[in-house]
């Protein structure tokens, strides 16, 4: 990576260059606010996950924190030479959604972006300078860097790369900082702070959205068939699981319920989960923090992947005051296996058509592919038709069917690391 006038990337270390720099050693009362501002906006983002109603907020808590005019989150697949598949993209600036900004890049300049397949070079969770990305010839041609980048004030922004589910990724990018003199040891150290619970957001609201569920009430969740959710007090003791989940503790799969508590099998594995639910449910005053792990499954092959989230102003109901955490439950091998460019390639698809083809055979409706493709559910159907048409069928219930039965044919290899990184839409 190379040397900024600002910093250098070192060990995945973001470090200001001026010697003399030291960290601000504030006293206690200014230690005080800061942690206040750090847990409210940890705690706007855990509402967030679960619903739209506070993502502006807590979009705007991270501006403030971070002290950035703005900032994006992409989350989703890249596919060179092809539409981008994003499952979220939100561009922010101070205490405003720009979709203006989200439509201009994925509709004019997302294709042209030099910096979009270095990113996969970044290891997760690693800072870059934007610039760092583009080569000195492109800083003076690019109509991304020179266009796109000016009008949104991202020039000399920043950008990071975290892991998301099923082997894609999440990129965190960042506008320019709002200090006079550029990036400062204090902003890199509370980017750095906040990036495991942005990633811990953005893998919660996908999997809300895979589940057709954001906004859900606690009550609304338990009728769920889409994940594996499991409702716990702030004792940490279980009060209801769904159906899915119900069914996988009493196989004993990997977690029980034992005696009204959530345990894995493997020592090692239920110390880590106990101390993730612990840190969602501390004691009274104190913010909880979600986390994610894996559990192996003796009679699958494949692991389950759980989310711990901290519960906190869902949508009123008779449970809310008593629930202090969700659990949600993944199980990779029942999720759908198949790669749209394999039904491109095999059905005669379009790259669209085939996307929003595997999405129905997933289970999702028609309003559920337009929030999780970012598509008008009117056009969904319109891509439905087209596929009915080529293929020469009838309705919903065939194309499932000629979807899923192309899980037992091999998919196509892609070129490395074209899965780990999302599009990034920019901000100011």
């Amino acid at each position: 990576m190379a040397v900024s006038h600002d910093f250098v990337v070192v060990s995945h270390d973001l470090r200001p260059l001026s010697p003399g720099h030291t960290p601000n050693r504030a006293g206690g009362r200014n230690s005080m606010i800061a942690r206040d501002r750090f847990e409210r906006t940890l705690a706007l983002l855990h509402r967030a996950a679960l619903g739209d109603a506070r993502w502006i907020s807590a979009a705007a808590s991270v501006n403030s924190l971070i002290r950035a005019s703005g900032h994006s989150l992409g989350y989703g697949k890249l596919h060179p030479g092809s539409d981008p598949e994003v499952f979220l993209a939100r561009s922010f600036s101070g205490r405003q959604r720009r979709r203006d900004w989200e439509e201009l890049y994925f509709g004019r300049y997302w294709g042209q972006d030099e910096a979009l397949l270095r990113l996969s070079t970044l290891r997760p969770d690693e800072l870059a300078h934007k610039p760092d990305l583009y080569t000195d010839e492109e800083k003076k041609t690019s109509p991304v860097y020179n266009d796109f980048r000016r009008t949104t004030r991202s020039q000399n922004g920043l950008f990071m790369v975290l892991d998301g589910l099923d082997g894609c990724g999440i990129v965190w990018s960042f506008a320019d900082s709002m200090k006079s003199g550029g990036w400062g040891y204090d902003q890199i150290r509370d980017i750095k702070r906040l990036a495991p619970h942005i990633r811990h957001f953005a893998r919660v609201r996908r999997l809300m959205m895979d589940a057709e569920a954001l906004g859900a009430s606690l009550a609304e969740l338990l009728d769920n068939r889409r994940s594996g959710i499991v409702q716990l007090d702030r004792r940490g003791r279980i009060r209801e699981a769904n159906d899915q989940a119900r069914a996988l503790l009493l196989k004993g799969d990997g977690l029980r319920d034992r005696k009204g508590s959530l345990t894995a099998g493997l020592p090692a594995e239920d110390d880590r989960l106990q101390r993730l639910l612990a840190a969602a449910s501390p004691p009274y005053g104190t913010q909880g923090a979600g986390g994610s792990m894996k559990i192996t499954r003796p009679d699958a092959g494949t692991p389950l992947v759980i989310e711990v989230h901290p519960v906190g102003g869902m949508r009123a109901d008779y449970r809310a005051w008593k629930v202090g955490v969700l659990v949600l439950i993944v199980d990779p091998a029942s999720r759908s296996r198949i790669d749209p460019a394999l039904a491109a390639m095999v059905l005669g698809l379009t790259p669209t058509e085939s996307r929003v083809a595997v999405a129905l055979a997933a289970g999702h409706s028609a309003a559920g592919i337009s929030r999780t493709l970012g598509m008008a559910e009117g056009t969904v159907r319109v891509h439905l038709k087209h596929a009915y048409r080529k293929l020469g069928i009838k309705g919903q219930t065939e194309l499932a069917r000629r979807i899923l039965s192309l899980e037992a044919v091999r998919a196509p290899p892609r070129s490395p690391g074209t899965c780990r990184v999302s599009l990034p839409t920019q901000v100011r």
